[in-house]
């Protein structure tokens, strides 16, 4: 290929000059230099393509020669390959059958493993499903325990719904065998009334219960009396202060009654008084009587009834002198006498379930037990947590509080005691509601599905509470407290001491008690969210809404007469009732002031007035009044404007009526100690009494028009040169101060003590005249 290409130039040229040649006639300026340096390049070429392909050929017989001995190499190669082959098959065939004899014993013992393996996993096969077979037998054998407990649970169910109704029906027997036993104390009081009655038949009766001049009451005296002066009359407010005792209400109008028995053979009348009527079992009624010293004592009272009275209720005392007297409702106080050598029980005729249980030798003296039991009922707590809802957070239920009045004993052996205490009520669960069906479908109802869990979860919960138990945590968040107090005192305790245990129907504690306290409380209350340290807190903030009654004060004008207003101030109890009262005397309802305050029982109250209105009458400006919850303050009058304060940008004359109530606080005085002794001031706690605003209701009146005033025609004011200020006043003037006085009054006024010098030199007597 290569000797081609260098010649295919020279032979192209040279064949293509031959050609033109043969063509064409050989003319006589041909160029044969041309000719002939063509062909002596294709000599050239031809010359150096041999000596190429000698070297070519040269080339190949190499590479013949080196292709003989690749192979020659080749030969041996494969001879010596074939000898290496015989000589390693002839020498490893010892190690091969070594290692397949190894190999073979690995593949027996891995058999081996094998059919082990398979033998063990057929055990274990058995084994899971025997465990399978052991866990659905224990699985069924739970599920029949709990179907077991189930039906245990509902027959305890079914056995507590039936205690529940025995103990309804023992408590209605119960209540029923009270009324018939207050029925027979009445009767039995009838009857002693009777046979007083018989006793005093022949006495005359003096009645004053149709005149609204004197409070309503009826007096019996002996024949030989009849002409007897008696002088009923209504007793003052201020008369009525310290009445009422805590938990006491005022139940008839204070009468003030005098009479003189010197002059008649009878050593005393029958004061019978008219009181309004509200069945309790924790209370009584009993007549109180003011003492010279102003404590009111009850007396030996009596109930009695009159035929020309029947719808009212009438108890009777006697009074040997002139007395101030008043009928309240009051807690009953039970008595116990506790024997040394005798085992005995009480049960509270307030509430059957708060008993007492002594056993024999309980002391070592015979002693008595003064029991009063002041109930807290559902509703006061339910007002009393939504009133005060940060401080009860955690409160459940409380118990009555009961008052132990008792000698100081030691007691020898616990008593046991069972308290009750309140049930909160559970939410009924809300029915499922039935959906209509067609005609095809209403032969069946559809049945309400209940949620109930599975054995597994049901299991898992059990395994929890067990280990809840063991670790010792306590499954229930309530907890049971008792706490105590002082009888003066008004800081409850914890006692730490006793054990309480709770009954079935949650609503009586029992417990031993061994150190008898004054008064005490069963609670019962939330752990997380109440603490032990908050508890008495809110027991003695209970005890106070206890003793305090809610009042409400309306104030109303008369429709016809915008200047007459009438006050009430009532009970909350009683506020619809007064509301209506009041609307049937034509008060308007416009511009109505409604008040509620908190106040306690027979509390002292005073009403003013403030502002631009006032009443007509003066003596009606300061008034007192006591609240009572079943006797409603009301005070009606004429009120009218005056322009004492500046009211000018307002189109009406407003007013303020004010309540106010006096109230003790304790202030610190210093007592003065001797100087000698060098002793520090000491400070000392006194009471002391103020007057507190507890409400303020607006009162207004509108202005009448205004007249523009003409102007008034007068004469301008003329001044003087002198002024006020004459020389006869400073002549009149100085002519009274008396030796020094008029150094004095200009120091005074102002002048320095060099002035007053040089005034004295130069005017002598008539000094003060020029000073002045």
């Amino acid at each position: 290929m290569t000797t081609t290409t260098l010649l295919d130039k020279p032979l192209d040229d040279l064949c293509r000059e031959i050609t033109d040649l043969r063509q064409i006639k050989i003319l006589r300026d041909y160029n044969m230099n041309k000719l002939c340096s063509i062909i002596t390049v294709s000599r050239d070429s031809l010359k150096e393509t041999e000596k190429f392909q000698q070297q070519i050929l040269k080339q190949l017989q190499q590479f013949e020669i080196s292709l003989a001995d690749i192979n020659d190499i080749l030969r041996a190669n494969s001879e010596q390959k074939i000898e290496l082959e015989q000589q390693q098959q002839s020498g490893d065939d010892v190690d091969i059958r070594a290692k397949l004899m190894a190999l073979n014993a690995e593949a027996l013992e891995c058999r081996a493993a094998s059919v082990q393996l398979q033998l063990e996993a057929r055990m274990v096969l058995s084994k899971a499903t025997e465990i399978e077979k052991r866990a659905n037998d224990e699985l069924a054998q739970q599920a029949l325990e709990m179907k077991i407990k189930q039906q245990e649970i509902e027959r305890n169910r079914a056995e507590e719904y039936e205690r529940r109704a025995r103990l309804e029906e023992e408590r209605q027997r119960l209540k029923e065998l009270q009324q018939k036993q207050q029925e027979q104390e009445r009767l039995l009081a009838m009857t002693k009334n009777h046979s007083h009655e018989d006793e005093y038949a022949h006495w005359s009766v003096r009645e004053f219960m149709n005149d609204n001049q004197y409070p309503p009451c009826i007096i019996r005296t002996s024949s030989n009396a009849s002409s007897m002066p008696i002088n009923v009359k209504y007793l003052t407010v201020p008369e009525t202060e310290n009445l009422l005792d805590s938990q006491e209400e005022l139940i008839s109008t204070p009468i003030n009654i005098k009479f003189d028995l010197t002059n008649n053979d009878q050593k005393f009348i029958i004061l019978a008084i008219p009181f309004i009527f509200k069945r309790s079992s924790h209370r009584e009624n009993v007549i109180k009587i003011r003492q010279s010293n102003g404590v009111w004592i009850s007396t030996e009272t009596n109930e009695s009834n009159f035929d020309l009275h029947k719808e009212k209720r009438f108890v009777e005392c006697k009074l040997n002198e002139s007395s101030i007297c008043a009928v309240v409702s009051r807690l009953k106080h039970d008595t116990i006498l506790i024997q040394k050598q005798l085992s005995g029980r009480y049960v509270s005729n307030a509430d059957p379930r708060f008993t007492l249980h002594w056993p024999k030798d309980v002391s070592q003296n015979d002693f008595s037990i003064d029991i009063c039991v002041q109930p807290v009922d559902l509703p006061t707590f339910a007002q009393f947590s939504q009133h005060f809802s940060h401080e009860c957070q955690g409160l459940l239920a409380v118990g009555p509080i009961i008052e132990l009045n008792f000698d100081e004993i030691n007691l020898l052996k616990p008593i046991q005691f069972t308290l009750p205490i309140l049930i909160q009520p559970k939410k009924k669960p809300i029915p499922p509601k039935t959906i209509p069906t067609t005609n095809d479908e209403s032969n069946i109802l559809p049945q309400p599905t209940i949620s109930q869990p599975s054995q597994q979860e049901m299991i898992a919960q059990q395994q929890q509470l067990i280990f809840k138990s063991m670790l010792g945590e306590d499954l229930s968040n309530e907890r049971l407290v008792l706490l105590y107090s002082g009888s003066n005192d008004n800081t409850w305790h914890i006692d730490t001491d006793i054990q309480l245990i709770d009954s079935k129907t949650h609503d009586i504690i029992t417990t031993d008690i061994q150190y008898l306290h004054s008064r005490i409380i069963v609670a019962r209350c939330d752990k997380q969210l109440m603490s032990l340290k908050q508890l008495p807190t809110t027991i003695c903030l209970l005890e106070q809404t206890l003793n305090q009654r809610s009042a409400t004060l309306f104030l109303r004008r008369r429709l016809t007469n915008p200047n007459e207003i009438c006050l009430v101030c009532c009970s909350g109890q009683r506020a619809d009732i007064v509301e209506n009262e009041i609307q049937q005397e034509n008060y308007s309802t416009e511009n109505e002031q409604v008040k509620e305050i908190i106040l306690e029982e027979g509390q002292i109250l005073e009403l003013r007035f403030r502002g631009n209105i006032i009443p007509k009458n003066n003596d009606q400006q300061s008034v007192q009044f006591a609240f009572n919850t079943y006797f409603p303050f009301y005070f009606e009058t004429n009120v009218s404007e005056i322009d004492k304060y500046s009211q000018h940008l307002s189109s009406y004359f407003y007013g303020f009526i004010q309540i106010f109530s006096k109230q003790k606080f304790l202030r610190n005085a210093m007592k003065e100690i001797d100087k000698k002794k060098q002793q520090s001031d000491i400070v000392k706690q006194e009471w002391q009494e103020t007057d507190i605003c507890l409400a303020e209701l607006l009162v207004t009146l509108p202005k009448p028009p205004t007249e523009i005033r003409p102007p008034i025609q007068k004469s301008l004011t003329t001044f003087t040169g002198e002024g006020v200020l004459t020389p006869t006043l400073f002549r009149d003037m100085s002519a009274s101060l008396v030796g020094d006085e008029w150094r004095r009054l200009a120091r005074r006024l102002g002048m320095t003590r060099i002035r007053i010098e040089a005034v004295e030199r130069d005017y002598h007597e008539d000094a003060p005249y020029y000073m002045l």
